[in-house]
């Protein structure tokens, strides 16, 4: 059987609409299973941590719901079977090699039964340098393969990478805690022993239409309180009190690092009042008044659905979609703010999974519609290298999105998403 692949074989050369998009680079692959939860395909999740000045450590987690386990002869249970294999180089165009391996990872499980698998590999970097990272997972069961760009900065600038997040002695995938109480641990690299961490409870502003002009820098924040902490044997016990933490060494506040905490139940939306701020994207400025100011928030939600879906049962049905994408959001574009509210956010809720996604190390190109088609339309995404947070990509905006987005929003307006 030939094997099927993930990523695609002729290369795509975007075009650029800012100087923060470069002309000279190139987004590969198909990854358009990224944020599509009908599609079970491995979609690891990565953390990087620089633990010595040669080396450093890749951790990944895989969810097993996403892996075929089947029977191996002679035995009565079932395994999966997958491959990791890695390429680590010193160019962004992926020439220069400088380290590589693999590992082979045996489960046994059940097909539908979901648990979250970890593991690591060491890899040859020095530090001061930066590099590459090519991964690639098959699953051999399925006889399918996927592949992740990472881009790893080892320049000593107190980066993401040389700190991690535990909760016990398992590791966390991104800056966003999942519990109250974790344990922040520093590289052997960072000398610095005392830092100062601020904390907020600010809530962040929705991102406007991709049409229009961007919000101001946001992180210039006022805090609500501030203290020191130090680190013993390069581990502090840290408590989450606040939606927005942010530590750095108590004489360099540039080398900033974040916690986000948004509660227990996050990624989903439990609260009337917060069902009703989503409704921004999709309500007119005069039915998003009276939502906010209801007497009774949820007869008036209800409401609101009601007239977009005509009936009870459509109402319904453009209800759960609207808020599965949200929650979809939430999980995978979450910053410094929800998910929902970010770029890539309002433009997964409105017009939902991309049928074709490019990206890089620091880029993402969204593809609604198929290509070379003059109807579909592209969103360009990209990380800004003023942010120290892994997950925070900014929208490529132009004014000619405007009737293409008014034309979808109106497809909400008049229940007729699919």
């Amino acid at each position: 059987m030939k094997t099927r692949l993930v990523y695609i074989l002729v290369l795509l050369l975007v075009l650029l609409q800012s100087a923060c998009y470069t002309t000279n680079e190139v987004v590969r692959y198909d990854y358009s299973y990224l944020y599509d939860d009908n599609q079970a395909i491995i979609n690891p999740k990565y953390k990087i941590f620089h633990h010595s000045e040669d080396s450093s450590i890749l951790y990944y987690q895989l969810n097993s719901g996403d892996i075929l386990y089947e029977r191996i002869a002679g035995d009565s249970a079932k395994a999966a079977s997958i491959k990791m294999k890695y390429s680590l180089y010193a160019d962004r165009d992926l020439t220069i090699l400088i380290d590589s391996g693999s590992q082979r990872l045996a489960n046994y499980g059940e097909n539908g039964r979901k648990k979250l698998l970890q593991n690591s590999f060491t890899f040859k970097l020095q530090e001061g340098k930066l590099g590459w990272l090519s991964v690639r997972f098959r699953d051999d069961n399925k006889d399918f393969n996927v592949i992740n760009i990472l881009k790893i900065d080892k320049t000593g600038n107190l980066n993401e990478q040389y700190f991690i997040y535990l909760k016990g002695e398992q590791v966390l995938f991104d800056q966003r805690s999942i519990s109250d109480t974790l344990t922040i641990r520093k590289s052997n690299l960072v000398n610095d022993k005392q830092f100062v961490m601020e904390v907020s409870d600010k809530e962040f502003n929705m991102t406007p239409p991709p049409f229009a002009q961007a919000l101001s820098y946001e992180l210039k924040f006022r805090r609500d309180n501030q203290y020191p902490f130090f680190f013993k044997d390069n581990n502090y016990l840290f408590t989450a009190n606040h939606r927005f933490n942010r530590f750095y060494p108590v004489n360099d506040s540039n080398k900033t690092n974040y916690i986000f905490y948004f509660g227990e139940q996050f990624p989903k939306l439990n609260q009337v009042t917060e069902l009703i701020d989503p409704t921004r994207y999709i309500s007119t400025s005069t039915e998003y008044k009276n939502l906010k100011a209801a007497v009774n928030p949820k007869k008036g939600l209800d409401s609101f659905w009601l007239k977009l879906g005509k009936n009870e049962n459509n109402s319904k049905e453009l209800l759960k979609e609207y808020y599965e994408r949200i929650e979809v959001a939430n999980q995978f574009f979450t910053s410094y703010k929800e998910g929902w509210k970010t770029d890539r956010g309002i433009i997964y809720v409105i017009y939902g999974a991309p049928s074709t996604i490019r990206k890089n190390a620091d880029k993402e190109v969204w593809l609604y519609g198929e290509e070379n088609n003059v109807l579909s339309v592209q969103f360009r995404f990209y990380q800004p290298e003023s942010v120290n947070i892994s997950n925070h990509f900014e929208m490529v905006r132009n004014s000619d999105y405007k009737n293409n987005w008014y034309r979808q929003v109106d497809l909400w307006r008049q229940g007729k998403i699919d």
